[in-house]
């Protein structure tokens, strides 16, 4: 075979995210991936030698896109609620094109946790850590202190849920008369904001 052509390498790459993310790793077939992106499997063996390695490069990806979400944690041009508005914001338009990402990297993790702490410590995600971000803030900003792990928690599960479940609220809201694709999810992230100013009053 010749070059490899970068139009079908990203084609079999959204391909396996597609796959990965509904089967995961383990059930996943190379064959699956390969009729998905609507190549044949030699072709796909051509641009990825296994599942392994495909699978290696689709989290890489999701992960960097995950935690690039949170640079503006990091970003001390702004002061700390700003800075988490504007998190919510990234991560509302984020989990909106990929829903079952926090699924999908937890699934993962479960399996392999080391796989994991290996990769996050390739990432240079340490100044957009939200924790110590938050205790430098309550010091330097003279804000008054909480609890910084419980608010992490507590954040990213409104950020994220809304999301994982949202073939369940589709359903449930349509028959209140909401749009989850407009209206709902508007009004998600403006409580997700609301919960932010509470903690910054």
């Amino acid at each position: 075979m010749g070059s490899k052509d970068s139009t079908t390498e990203e084609k079999v790459l959204e391909a396996a995210k597609e796959v990965f993310m509904k089967y995961g790793l383990y059930g996943a077939r190379m064959q699956d991936i390969a009729d998905t992106a609507g190549i044949n499997k030699a072709l796909l063996h051509y641009y990825f030698r296994s599942k392994e390695k495909l699978f290696d490069a689709v989290f890489d990806g999701a992960l960097e896109k995950y935690f690039a979400q949170m640079t503006v944690i990091g970003d001390k041009s702004m002061p700390i609620k700003e800075r988490l508005m504007q998190y919510v914001d990234n991560m509302f338009e984020f989990f909106s094109e990929y829903p079952q990402m926090s699924m999908f990297i937890i699934k993962e993790i479960s399996i392999n946790p080391e796989m994991f702490y290996e990769k996050v410590k390739s990432l240079k995600t340490q100044k957009s850590l939200l924790v110590p971000t938050l205790q430098e803030a309550f010091i330097n900003e003279k804000i008054e202190p909480f609890d910084p792990v419980l608010f992490m928690v507590n954040l990213h599960s409104l950020c994220a849920y809304p999301f994982l479940a949202s073939p369940l609220y589709k359903v449930m809201l349509k028959k209140h008369g909401y749009d989850w694709d407009g209206e709902a999810k508007d009004k998600i992230k403006q409580s997700v904001k609301d919960f932010i100013s509470f903690k910054f009053q």
